[in-house]
């Protein structure tokens, strides 16, 4: 069986004026990242970049920047897609749609006003879905077996076939229905005299994505014997008592994981001592959302809230500065510049105030940057010196936290932070505004990471404080 499977649609489009049309494939349910590239050195700071998604000549502005600033921020919860602005000075405006779905089909228009004249791309996305695996029945009053598979698009092509691989398709029937969600279910009727015992198999094809799935079934001529009936008897019960079994040990698990969720969060509720957990990072590297997460996770009783002001632009994302975890944990973050040079244009004010605040609280540093952004050399060097300064105030360097974890190489950039000096080098997908449906995994992930800086705190202190004889 050729297996085909899209993970991440990369369409890279470099615009030089005029206008080009692309056409792009992508696959339900997955993410369609487009770049739309310009000259950088012809892009005026009041002029605007946009991005226009069209159907059926109804087209509606989904992105709208000027001078990097986003104009549609009042839609940001209900638009589709995300433009990163801090790349739109390096002339990039790429498109990120996460788990596309059918809905985002149609033309898409990515435009800049440079200082030679509009520039515009226009792309068509298509959007395909792949099949649920076929479902085969038999019917043993007609001797008819009826092949079925739900959520497919385009509409699925079905074949039948025998021992010795003989072709039973042509007595077949096949019917497609297209469901409320605009994908096609399909149902196949196979009518058969089966004179000898063999294994007849329904496979389910998805041409564009050269895609096929295939469930087959054993069937012998006949009416059932006596001892038919008494072996499918012992099978079903077998297979009951197998289906209880598992139940039995989801059940345990689910219990067993709460038990170990809770324990986690006890934990950090004993905590009596004053720490502050300092989140190091760049904007749009997730600092925010990473708040958000830990508070989350910790505070099952509550729904999530935007307590750290996630998504929220210059001059108003850096607020609030601080967010209370417990009565003794709180989560700050100093959110650097976006350009190269994001450490050491800051540095002094930052390390003044965290050497006079060192003796009041115990302050474990994290820093934290996305998979998605790659690591420049002048970005390595800054991080390198952001390091020994941490280091030089609190006694260790800092944990690191990756956000954006399935986004860019997740494993060198563990690598390149864990030969810095980094204790910890955490990796998370952060709960957003937009997607935040409590999972008992990814609970787990934040409030290790928070009783990791607890017991940090705790070590650091121990290993600032000097021996006495």
């Amino acid at each position: 069986m050729k297996l085909f499977s899209i993970g991440l649609i990369l369409l890279v489009i470099q615009c030089t004026g005029g206008s080009l049309v692309k056409k792009i494939t992508g696959v339900r349910g997955s993410d369609v990242w487009i770049e739309c590239m310009f000259d950088a050195a012809k892009m005026s700071q009041d002029k605007p970049v946009w991005w226009l998604h069209c159907e059926n000549s109804d087209c509606t502005k989904i992105q709208h920047f000027i001078g990097g600033v986003d104009q549609l921020q009042d839609r940001a919860a209900s638009r589709r897609g995300r433009v990163y602005p801090d790349k739109l000075r390096e002339g990039n405006a790429s498109l990120f749609i996460e788990n596309v779905q059918m809905s985002d089909e149609g033309h898409y228009e990515c435009s800049a006003i440079l200082t030679d004249g509009p520039c515009t791309t226009i792309y068509v996305l298509t959007v395909l879905a792949s099949s649920e695996p076929p479902q085969l029945t038999e019917a043993l009053d007609t001797r008819s077996f009826t092949c079925s598979s739900r959520n497919g698009f385009p509409p699925a092509l079905v074949t039948w076939t025998g021992g010795s691989g003989m072709n039973y398709t042509p007595d077949s029937v096949t019917q497609h229905t297209l469901n409320p969600e605009g994908l096609y279910d399909v149902v196949s009727k196979l009518t058969r005299n089966v004179t000898e015992e063999e294994t007849i198999c329904c496979t389910v094809w998805n041409q564009p994505l050269q895609e096929h799935k295939t469930n087959c079934m054993r069937v012998t001529p006949g009416q059932e014997t006596d001892d038919q009936h008494i072996i499918m008897m012992a099978t079903l019960i077998s297979v009951a008592l197998f289906i209880l079994a598992c139940v039995g040990f989801m059940i345990y698990r689910y219990f067993k994981g709460r038990q170990n969720l809770a324990t986690k969060r006890e934990r950090i509720s004993n905590c009596s001592n004053d720490t502050v957990i300092v989140l190091i990072g760049k904007p749009e590297h997730g600092v925010p959302s990473l708040i958000n997460s830990c508070v989350y996770a910790y505070k099952t009783d509550e729904p999530f809230k935007n307590r750290a002001g996630a998504m929220r632009h210059p001059p108003h994302y850096a607020k609030p500065e601080e967010v209370p975890l417990t009565e003794h944990i709180t989560i700050t973050r100093a959110l650097l510049q976006p350009e190269d040079r994001f450490w050491t244009s800051e540095r002094d004010s930052y390390l003044d105030n965290w050497r006079r605040e060192a003796q009041s609280h115990r302050r474990p540093f994290v820093f934290v940057h996305s998979c998605i952004d790659k690591l420049t050399a002048i970005t390595k060097d800054e991080i390198q010196k952001l390091f020994e300064d941490v280091k030089s105030v609190s006694g260790s360097y800092p944990f690191t936290a990756l956000t954006m974890k399935s986004f860019g190489n997740a494993d060198e950039l563990k690598c390149f932070f864990k030969d810095l000096g980094s204790k910890r080098v955490f990796t998370f997908h952060n709960y957003t505004i937009q997607k935040h449906k409590r999972n008992a995994k990814r609970d787990e992930e934040f409030l290790d990471f928070v009783n990791a800086c607890i017991d940090e705190a705790v070590d650091t202190e121990l290993e600032m404080v000097p021996l006495t004889r």
